[in-house]
């Protein structure tokens, strides 16, 4: 077993009523370790799954080998957002990257970096190591979530040219995977993805359900996608909590969502009639809350002090990364870190939870961090182990929120 003797963090609860996925072994019949390949999608048999630039979606390859060639791992790549003319120009100047599959035209496929739960280390991945593993690369800006075509020749600096197309860009990836890869043979898929594509799996999760082989065995989760929904930080606030006054609700997001196009969970959708319905449907505490649409098992990891959304909410990058703090950006941290537990603890009870007590932001792409201890009431243990243990009985639900 991949717990090594350890205690499984703060113990496992009875399994869920409504959890019916079966238990599993993961068994290594050894067989040559297969070389990354970067595949780019067919415009002509995929005509809207493209990047920001209008460049066909990609996404990176590894074959499994022996017997676990069958399992496969789908992670969705991170990377951000742009929300309008002024974050999407600044966002194709810096990371060329992000908006567009050409760069990756001239990329070593070796040079792309499989870690943590994808690296192809049996140290570092003892599970998932000798897995089939796709990466699709993220170049939609959108949270995997947007719908919408652009106008004409891309032009930087005219956001109308812009393709926001990451529901078009899983699917085509996937109907690939299908056609040419042999996904329609997966005994077993897990689907991730970190950050952006943490949310993104939100988003999909009950899509990709229902784009899998019916007989697939079928768990998801996500890296650092869950959203706090904290006030803001400022430094004049109130003590001990130091947050600004909440903002008019929606507003940003709504032009958000409409310059996307998007859609989030396609349960809460094709239900959500207004605006703020719509929003409410990236909502994860919502989505997986007590009567949320999300249901099926999952598992959560989400650092406490999620770095991103603090820099989001106000804190300045320079502290958050010396770790220097004034006494109000103390308050307001310890703030947020408890508004996350309480998030965490409302969600639906088919959810496995990793919550560490961290000033971090991911940790399931990154080989050190996916194996670092973490302190939690009922012990110490790893996200790799929580993985390990959690994808074997996604049933036997595991909680481990620090305190």
């Amino acid at each position: 077993s991949s717990m090594r003797g350890l205690p499984p963090g703060s113990g496992s609860n009875p399994p869920a009523s409504s959890c019916t996925t079966p238990n599993t072994t993961i068994t290594h019949t050894g067989g040559t370790s297969n070389a990354n390949q970067i595949l780019f999608l067919d415009p002509a048999k995929n005509p809207q799954a493209m990047c920001n630039d209008g460049s066909p979606g990609a996404y990176v390859l590894r074959p499994g080998s022996g017997a676990a060639a069958s399992r496969w791992v789908i992670s969705l790549q991170g990377g951000s957002k742009c929300v309008d003319q002024a974050s999407c120009s600044a966002r194709a100047a810096s990371d060329p990257q992000v908006v567009s599959s050409v760069p990756y035209r001239s990329l070593s496929p070796a040079a792309f970096p499989l870690d943590g739960i994808q690296s192809s280390g049996a140290n570092v991945n003892p599970d998932f190591y000798d897995a089939t593993q796709v990466r699709v690369i993220y170049c939609s800006s959108d949270y995997w979530s947007g719908a919408k075509a652009g106008t004409g020749t891309f032009d930087a600096s005219d956001v109308t040219t812009w393709n926001f197309q990451g529901h078009a860009i899983l699917a085509a990836v996937l109907a690939d995977l299908k056609a040419n890869h042999g996904l329609s043979n997966a005994s077993e898929i897990v689907f991730t993805g970190e950050s952006a594509g943490g949310i993104g799996v939100f988003v999909n999760v009950n899509t990709v359900a229902t784009l899998v082989p019916s007989a697939t065995r079928f768990v998801a989760a996500s890296d650092a996608g869950f959203g706090n929904g904290a006030n803001n930080f400022s430094a004049s606030g109130s003590p001990p909590n130091y947050t600004a006054p909440p903002l008019p609700a929606g507003t940003q997001r709504g032009t958000t969502i409409a310059l996307w196009n998007g859609t989030g969970d396609s349960v809460c959708a094709n239900t959500a009639t207004t605006t703020a319905a719509q929003l409410a449907c990236y909502n994860s505490s919502q989505l997986l809350g007590a009567g949320g649409t999300i249901t099926l098992p999952m598992l959560v990891s989400e650092a406490q002090k999620d770095t991103i959304q603090l820099n989001t909410n106000g804190v300045p990058e320079a502290d958050l990364d010396s770790g220097n703090f004034s006494p109000a950006e103390t308050g307001y941290i310890s703030y947020f870190a408890a508004l996350m537990r309480s998030n965490l603890s409302s969600t639906n009870m088919n959810l496995s939870i990793f919550s560490p007590d961290a000033l971090l932001h991911t940790e399931s792409n990154d080989n050190m961090l996916f194996n670092a201890s973490c302190s939690f009431p009922g012990g110490t243990s790893t996200l790799q182990q929580v993985v390990g243990s959690w994808y074997r009985s996604p049933c036997t639900v595991q909680r481990d929120i620090a305190n």
